[in-house]
């Protein structure tokens, strides 16, 4: 749940409320195995999952509802591949409580990917080794051999 704990730092970042306003949390997670094996790793299985952000008593007359959108929005457009998802779009929910502030719940779906790679400390066991968690990152060559098809 590595873009649920992004998001949710970027959004604090912004310090446009109090951390003690804010919450977070996870629904819905849906598993679908893979067990692929791409080089030095195996894609292990596809998480995908309903994130909830609650900010409470949100200034809206100091930081305009419109702003948190726009951020919202470009730091999923930068970090987050949303393209092959059902649900794109971020739902908000915002509850007028005065003048000047407002409740407001954001709830989108992520899916992230789970890695495992071989190691020998590792704590994971399948296919009679030892692996680890592994990061999404794809493997880069370092070299290569080009064949041509006239040789």
């Amino acid at each position: 749940m590595k873009k649920m704990a992004a998001l949710r730092a970027y959004l604090e970042s912004t310090n446009c409320f109090h951390k003690n306003q804010f919450d977070a949390w996870v629904e819905n997670i849906e598993q679908t195995s893979r067990g692929k094996f791409e080089g030095n790793r195996v894609l292990l299985y596809t998480s995908e999952y309903r994130a909830v952000y609650s900010i409470e008593r949100y200034a809206f007359c100091k930081y305009p509802i419109e702003l948190f959108h726009a951020r919202l929005i470009t730091w999923l457009a930068d970090n987050d591949d949303r393209s092959e998802m059902d649900e794109k779009e971020p739902q908000i929910a915002v509850d007028l409580l005065d003048d000047e502030t407002a409740d407001i719940e954001i709830t989108l779906m992520f899916e992230e990917d789970v890695y495992i790679a071989p190691s020998e400390t590792g704590q994971i066991e399948y296919v009679g080794q030892c692996w680890e968690l592994a990061d999404q990152d794809h493997d880069i060559a370092e070299s290569f051999d080009l064949v041509g098809i006239n040789e």
